[in-house]
């Protein structure tokens, strides 16, 4: 009940009716809590995984992840089963296999530790950047439940969402090869952080945006010939195109499709839904377009990517939505107040994000929260 309360307070921003993008880094209270939000963040994500290690919790995601980066170094099938190391397949680019090499030089505990800090201190530090202290301490009270979720499942989803925060950041600082390597990278762990590459699009004149994009696919692209050989990669690249085809077949719940098969009770075509939202963000990129030098316009848009990112994909499970969360903090952070923007921000996070953990009984998450699909 205490959470609750203390959730209601927060739904009233300091900002008064004022737009959010206003700077207050000279107020020192603003600055002490935006301290305190990214310090929690880091310090749970330590803590959680400290404590997932003291009690034997499985790991899989991350020894997947670690296991790639020696089977590239071997030269052996990045996308095979390997049992006797975790369950399920590795389904990312060979580029990331070798761009994990920091956290699996390490032993496994300290690799472990490293990668979930980095996940949600960047997530953090990406949130600091974008938007004043004031703003970027609610935006982070407003992820929190996600972002240690996905702590907890080792998973890359805090970093995709990072990676795109940064590419906007980058674009609005002109800095147009770090905007495009943020993209690269982030398109090298999952496909949709291509999406980011909208902001340069938007930021007229795009040629070099669009040139720096080729140039750093390009250059993750052949990255792994570092420790591999030509005909060895180009193999790696067809097992992973073989593997992602078969991965389409598959379709999680947490998504827009999966409110609408737990009703319908059967499977539905994902593709219509999924166009549906390419549509919805094309819409949204061409309006605000018009308005693009307006910084709560590029801040809106990336929050609608951040969403779309999340509730159009098929393989979205509860840990993605840590992307999802960090576009409804910075939505909610970047508007003027409103009672109705409140109510919304209270029921996502309370039934979306709350409702998902052990603070609700267990029924209720299974008879609710996972079969009416509440994060989606």
């Amino acid at each position: 009940m205490g959470l609750v309360e203390s959730t209601n307070h927060a739904m009233s921003p300091p900002h008064e009716g004022r737009r959010s993008s206003e700077p207050d880094g000279a107020d020192p209270a603003a600055l002490r809590l935006l301290k305190l939000a990214v310090g929690l963040h880091v310090l749970i994500a330590a803590v959680a995984t400290i404590q997932r290690l003291l009690v034997g919790s499985q790991i899989n995601n991350f020894l997947i992840f670690r296991g790639s980066f020696f089977h590239l170094l071997r030269g052996q099938d990045l996308y095979a089963a390997y049992p006797l190391e975790h369950f399920d397949f590795y389904k990312y680019s060979p580029t990331w296999a070798l761009l994990f090499a920091p956290f699996a030089l390490p032993p496994v505990p300290v690799g472990l530790v490293l990668w979930n800090v980095v996940n949600a201190g960047l997530l953090a530090i990406a949130m600091t950047r974008l938007l004043p202290p004031r703003a970027a301490a609610w935006a982070l009270g407003i992820v929190f439940f996600e972002a240690l979720g996905a702590v907890q499942n080792a998973q890359s989803n805090g970093l995709a969402a990072a990676l795109m925060i940064f590419a906007l950041i980058a674009s609005e600082q002109a800095r147009t090869s770090a905007g495009a390597f943020s993209i690269a990278v982030g398109t090298s762990i999952k496909l949709f952080p291509i999406g980011a590459g909208l902001f340069g699009v938007l930021a007229r004149p795009c040629w070099r945006h669009v040139l720096w994009c080729v140039a750093a696919g390009a250059v993750l692209l052949a990255l792994p010939l570092a420790v591999t050989s030509f005909d060895t990669l180009i193999t790696q690249y067809a097992s992973w195109r073989a593997i992602s085809a078969r991965d389409t077949l598959s379709i999680e719940q947490a998504w827009v499709g999966g409110i609408v098969e737990s009703y319908l009770g059967r499977p539905v075509p994902h593709a219509p839904f999924q166009l549906a939202g390419v549509v919805w963000m094309l819409v949204s990129s061409a309006y605000a377009s018009r308005a693009w030098e307006q910084p709560i316009v590029r801040r809106l848009l990336l929050a609608s990517l951040l969403g779309f990112a999340t509730i159009f994909n098929h393989k979205g499970e509860s840990p993605t939505y840590v992307i999802a969360f960090a576009g409804i903090g910075i939505w909610w952070s970047v508007m003027p107040r409103a009672r109705w923007r409140d109510a919304i921000v209270l029921a996502a996070f309370v039934l979306g994000s709350l409702g998902g953990t052990d603070l609700f009984p267990r029924a209720y998450r299974v008879a609710y929260h996972h079969a009416w699909q509440f994060k989606a």
